[in-house]
C-alpha cells in the first residue's frame, strides 16, 4: 500500500495547492469536502469548484454532509462569530474532528489544510491556529504546506515522513504565489477568493438570527427555505417566502412537496410563494397581495391567485407598508 493522506478541500485555490504539494511527494491524497444545509451547492456537490479543482489536481474527493450537529453548532458556537453569523474557529474545529475519523480510517499521518498564516482575521492568526489544533484533538497532526516555513513543524515533518523543505512560507492575503503555482500545475475549476461563505452574508445572517430566535430546533428543511427568496413574517410563527427569479420559483415549486402551502399567480407572470405556517383567510390574503406587489401589473385585468388547487381573489393591491407582515433580511 502506498502512502495515504487526507486534505480538507473547500474548492478554493489554497486547499487545492496544499493537497497538490503533498501529492508531489508521493502521497495518495483523498480530499474531504464538507457540505451542510448552508452550502450554496446543496444537492449538487459533484459539480462544485471542489469537485472540478480536485479532478484537475489528480485528487480523489469524498463528500461528507455535516448534518444536524453542524446547524446546532452555528446556533451556539463556543468561540463566537465573525462579522455576521460565521463561527469560523468552531467550524474549522468541527471539520477537523470529522477529518480525524477519516484520517484514522485510511492511515494518514496528518490532515492537510490550505490555511495561510494571517490570511483571515479570525481563524488564521497564529494563536487561533494553536486553539484549532488543540481542540480538534490533532495537535502536531495538521499539515499546513502553504505556511509551513513560518510555523512549528508537524509531527510528520519532525519524523521525516514528509520533506518540510519543499513547502512554502506564505503569509497574508495576497494570492500571487498561489496563482503562479496554479499555472504551473495547470489547476482549473477552483473558486475565486471572494466566493465567500453564506454565513458571512449580511442578509442571510439577519434571517438566520431571526429564525434561531423563533425556533428551538432549526433543521436542514428550515435552512433550505431560508436560503431562497424574499422573506416576510406574519406574527411570530408564520413565514412567507417569495421567489426572486425563475430559478428560485422552480425550487419553491419543488419545496411545496415538503408540506408547505404553495401560492402561484393565476394566468399572469409573477413570483411563486410558499407559506410556512397556518393558512388562514387573513394570511392567505397577505400572501396574495405580496405576490401582486412583486409582479408586473397587467393592464385591464383583475389578478387572481392560486393556493394549492384553489383560486382566490387577494383583493385590491396595497402598498407593502399596509400589509400585516414584516420583512426579514436586507435585500428586497
Amino acid at each position: 500500500m502506498g502512502k495515504e493522506a487526507i486534505a480538507l478541500i473547500s474548492g478554493g485555490l489554497d486547499s487545492i495547492i496544499a493537497a497538490r504539494l503533498v501529492r508531489e511527494q508521493g502521497f495518495h491524497v483523498t480530499g474531504l469536502y464538507f457540505t451542510s444545509a448552508f452550502s450554496k451547492s446543496y444537492g449538487n456537490e459533484h459539480h462544485t469548484h471542489a469537485a472540478l479543482a480536485s479532478r484537475s489536481a489528480g485528487i480523489d474527493l469524498r463528500i461528507i454532509d455535516l448534518g444536524q450537529p453542524y446547524i446546532d453548532l452555528i446556533r451556539t458556537p463556543r468561540h463566537g462569530y465573525g462579522k455576521n453569523i460565521n463561527p469560523c474557529i468552531d467550524c474549522k474545529i468541527h471539520m477537523l474532528q470529522q477529518a480525524r475519523t477519516v484520517m484514522e480510517e485510511v492511515g494518514s499521518p496528518f490532515v492537510i489544510t490550505g490555511e495561510v498564516l494571517g490570511q483571515r482575521p479570525m481563524s488564521q492568526r497564529r494563536d487561533t491556529l494553536n486553539v484549532i489544533e488543540r481542540e480538534s484533538g490533532l495537535r502536531g497532526r495538521i499539515l499546513r504546506p502553504l505556511s509551513a516555513a513560518l510555523l512549528p513543524p508537524s509531527q510528520a515533518e519532525q519524523d521525516g515522513v514528509i520533506d518540510r523543505s519543499r513547502f512554502l512560507g506564505i503569509s497574508g492575503r495576497g494570492r500571487t504565489v498561489q496563482l503562479q503555482l496554479a499555472e504551473r500545475y495547470n489547476l482549473q475549476g477552483f473558486s475565486a477568493p471572494a466566493g465567500g461563505c453564506l454565513l458571512t452574508d449580511k442578509n442571510f445572517a439577519e434571517k438566520l438570527r431571526d429564525l434561531f430566535g423563533d425556533k428551538e430546533v432549526v433543521t436542514s428543511r428550515d435552512i433550505r427555505l431560508l436560503i431562497l427568496g424574499r422573506h416576510f413574517k406574519f406574527g411570530k410563527d408564520t413565514r412567507i417566502v417569495l421567489g426572486r427569479n425563475s430559478r428560485e420559483n422552480e425550487i419553491l415549486l419543488d419545496l411545496a412537496d415538503e408540506g408547505y402551502d404553495l401560492f402561484t399567480p393565476h394566468q399572469f407572470p409573477g413570483p411563486v410563494a410558499v407559506l410556512d405556517g397556518p393558512d388562514t383567510p387573513e394570511i392567505r390574503q397577505a400572501v396574495g397581495r405580496l405576490i401582486l406587489i412583486y409582479s408586473k401589473s397587467v393592464t385591464g385585468s383583475h389578478r387572481m391567485i392560486r393556493c394549492n388547487n384553489e383560486i382566490f381573489d387577494p383583493g385590491d393591491p396595497l402598498p407593502i407598508e399596509a400589509l400585516p407582515v414584516r420583512k426579514i433580511g436586507t435585500e428586497y
